[in-house]
């Protein structure tokens, strides 16, 4: 024994075997005060989940019929039964026989045996662990155990299997999801690739209509022309009666013209010469000539801030001039042209105050044979966005208040590979 000491109901020592070791009264860390308030009859301290705990030392609080407390200590020496064939000692020797255990030690850091009967150290097969004991914080050993049982080794064969089957499940499951999604996605692509030929090929029935149409248009208008031109003749008219039957004639031949070039131009790459134009001469220049053209429609250029710009002249009054003609075939009899410049080019915004883009048109608006005009061919806009693409610039188209807007952007140095 370490020490005896007796404690009154307060916790006050009254009677201490070493009162160096217990002081003068019962501290709280000892956890007997429940003892004290008589909530409990014992309390046995020293022991934490098996291990040894924050003490050197291990005891027992009893409360006696007075109303005292009684507190035994012994040291670790007692517990682990080297004094006595009792203790820890005797516990592990009685685990040793139980059935499945292999080996069941209690080792020191030097690797020797804390017990009296030391067992042989080597490899065990089977469930082998072992945790480090503490005292202070400090390890003082560790206990060693080894399990071999058929039942033990039964369910790690089980658990073996399982995870391999896991494994084999999921290895065949991914390969499936992998297969299934390929083949998804190649039905998706089949699917995108259909509706794209079928597209093209409702695009293509729409432009051959649209020709025969526009080709009968012009041809009908001609003969009705020179047959009226011939009976002015005949009937001896003079040039100013015939002129105007000459200007309807001049008329549909340039319509007829714009048709074929549109057709042309489809069919051909486009190959940019570019050079610097000045851009406030060139718009106006197309404003008054389709001006002067088509009665009925006002074309004004407005905010030319741009003075000049790199692109091809040709073209770039090719594609104002399909804009201005698609602003008055769908009933515009007012359009706007303005530009401005930044350092990464000229943006020019051709505004009409005609009808609305429908939606179904809007949608596939620069596909080649889409068309919201039962005459039209549906190719102008298409060779408007081949015309900037060319020059390495884009083209939207917008719907506004009463409006729609075509914006045209230009690269500062379009210079490049032509489409």
């Amino acid at each position: 024994m370490k020490a005896i000491s007796i404690y009154d109901c307060h916790g006050r020592v009254k009677f201490a075997h070493d009162p160096s070791l217990v002081g003068t009264a019962m501290p709280v860390e000892y956890g007997c005060h429940e003892v004290l308030t008589g909530n409990k009859t014992e309390h046995i301290f020293g022991f934490s989940e098996g291990v040894f705990c924050e003490t050197d030392a291990f005891g027992i609080a009893l409360r006696l019929n007075n109303g005292d407390v009684l507190r035994l200590l012994t040291g670790v020496d007692f517990v682990l039964g080297f004094e006595k064939n009792a203790g820890l000692a005797s516990l592990i020797d009685r685990f040793r026989k139980h059935p499945g255990v292999v080996h069941l030690d209690l080792v020191g850091n030097s690797g020797e045996s804390m017990l009296r009967e030391a067992i042989a150290s080597g490899s065990y097969a089977g469930f082998t662990s072992s945790r480090t004991f503490l005292l202070h914080d400090v390890p003082l050993g560790r206990f060693e155990v080894s399990l071999q049982d058929e039942a033990l080794s039964r369910l790690q064969t089980t658990g073996f299997i399982a995870i391999f089957a896991s494994c084999c499940f999921a290895l065949v499951g991914l390969k499936f999801a992998s297969s299934w999604l390929h083949r998804r996605e190649e039905r998706l692509a089949e699917k995108r690739q259909s509706e794209e030929t079928q597209r093209r090929i409702e695009g293509l029935g729409r432009v051959v209509a649209a020709v025969a149409h526009e080709v009968r248009n012009p041809l009908n208008t001609l003969t009705l022309a020179l047959n009226a031109l011939r009976n002015d003749l005949a009937e001896g008219r003079s040039s100013g009666e015939i002129a105007p039957r000459l200007d309807l004639l001049e008329q549909t031949v340039m319509q007829a013209n714009q048709m074929v070039k549109n057709l042309l131009q489809t069919s051909r790459p486009i190959i940019p010469q570019f050079t610097d134009i000045a851009l406030a001469d060139s718009l106006k220049a197309v404003a008054d000539t389709f001006q002067s053209t088509f009665s009925g429609i006002k074309v004004t250029a407005v905010e030319i801030s741009a003075a000049s710009m790199l692109a091809d002249k040709d073209l770039l009054h090719r594609l104002l001039w399909n804009l201005l003609l698609n602003a008055h075939q769908a009933g515009a009899d007012a359009v706007t042209i303005s530009a401005s410049q930044n350092q990464a080019g000229t943006t020019i915004e051709i505004c009409n105050n005609g009808p609305a883009i429908p939606d179904e048109v809007y949608a596939n608006i620069f596909v080649p044979g889409n068309t919201s005009r039962p005459e039209g061919s549906g190719m102008g806009l298409y060779n408007c966005q081949r015309i900037c693409a060319a020059h390495h610039g884009t083209i939207h188209a917008s719907n506004g208040e009463g409006s729609t807007k075509f914006t045209l952007f230009f690269p500062a140095d379009p210079r490049g590979k032509s489409l």
